[in-house]
């Protein structure tokens, strides 16, 4: 009787395991991680408002430059592949475009939008992201499968609604995996737009400001917070996605 009910509560124990188990690991991990960003900014002695606040000051600035690179990078791509010779000249084009340094383009934004730094740094920031993005989304189109696209023709899905129901989903692990590679991109970016346009907020700013008063030790514990930072926003927005569009993917 005792090995019995033993192995009635093991069994117990595996079931919740099993449903509870994979679930609870991401969320303690991240309260984890969230425990050790909290102990950083207390034992540096980081300013709150200036660090977390020029972080989300920037985060908006970033999520804003992403959201105008990927409707540019679906509508340009929707565009040069639906025209073979569009295709054939423009692709080239795009390719050598996108390994012009986007620092270049600083100082004409500077001067056509001088009353608008925020513009600027939008501005620069989305088109670093929309090359990856732009790519992605093409090759997800050229290497579309034949079969899915006579079935959507069969049942009728044409314009706008073959574009929300069919092509849009279809496209959604190429969305995933290009803004993947454009935002961690974007990120790398902003620092430097921050500190070159000269905003008064901006984790850019905060961290050249703790530069240029050689706090080098401030410096370095504010890049592990924004790690982290950047880290838990990977682990809730981007993983889940990047899980959802490889499940996609193999359904497909």
């Amino acid at each position: 009787m005792r090995y019995s009910a033993n192995l009635r509560v093991s069994r117990r124990y595996n079931i919740l395991k099993d449903r509870f188990g994979k679930s609870a690991v991401v969320p303690i991990f991240l309260a984890l991680v969230f425990i050790v960003l909290i102990l950083i900014i207390n034992f540096a002695h980081l300013s709150v408002e200036q660090l977390i606040g020029g972080f989300l000051v920037s985060l908006v600035r970033t999520s804003i430059a992403y959201l105008i690179a990927l409707i540019f990078a679906l509508i340009i791509a929707l565009l040069v592949t639906a025209n073979q010779k569009f295709e054939n000249i423009l692709l080239p084009i795009f390719d050598v475009l996108q390994s012009f340094p986007s620092f270049a383009l600083f100082p004409v934004l500077v001067q056509a939008l001088r009353n608008s730094p925020e513009m600027v740094i939008i501005s620069v920031l989305s088109i670093t992201m929309i090359w990856p993005i732009l790519f992605s989304i093409i090759g997800g189109i050229k290497n579309r499968r034949e079969d899915l696209e006579e079935a959507a023709t069969i049942f009728g899905a044409t314009g706008f609604k073959r574009l929300i129901h069919f092509t849009l989903p279809l496209l959604f692990p190429s969305i995933v995996t290009g803004s993947i590679v454009g935002w961690g991109e974007g990120w790398e970016f902003i620092i430097g737009a921050e500190l070159f346009v000269k905003v008064n907020i901006g984790v850019g700013s905060y961290l050249g400001t703790l530069g240029e008063n050689q706090q080098n030790l401030l410096l370095a514990f504010g890049i592990v917070v924004l790690l982290l930072l950047l880290f838990i926003i990977n682990k809730i927005v981007w993983l889940p996605l990047l899980q959802k569009a490889t499940e996609f993917e193999s359904e497909a």
